[in-house]
């Protein structure tokens, strides 16, 4: 499923590591972690779009 067009930068930058293979799954969902604790307002885009990466890793990352 495609981003929305209002995705913020920081979640834009960690997707693109991940999809070019510079980060893992667990990498992620760390830099997600550490961009919620320094701007919680983004914990609602976070919870409605990317929620898959609270999902361990038996689950397939396309």
């Amino acid at each position: 499923m495609p981003m929305p067009e209002d995705t913020p930068t920081v979640f834009v930058d960690i997707l693109a590591d991940y999809r070019h293979g510079t980060i893992n799954a667990d990498a992620v969902r760390s830099r997600i972690g550490d961009v919620i604790k320094a701007d919680p307002s983004l914990q609602p885009f976070k919870d409605e779009h990317l929620r898959w990466t609270d999902y361990d890793d038996a689950v397939e990352w396309v």
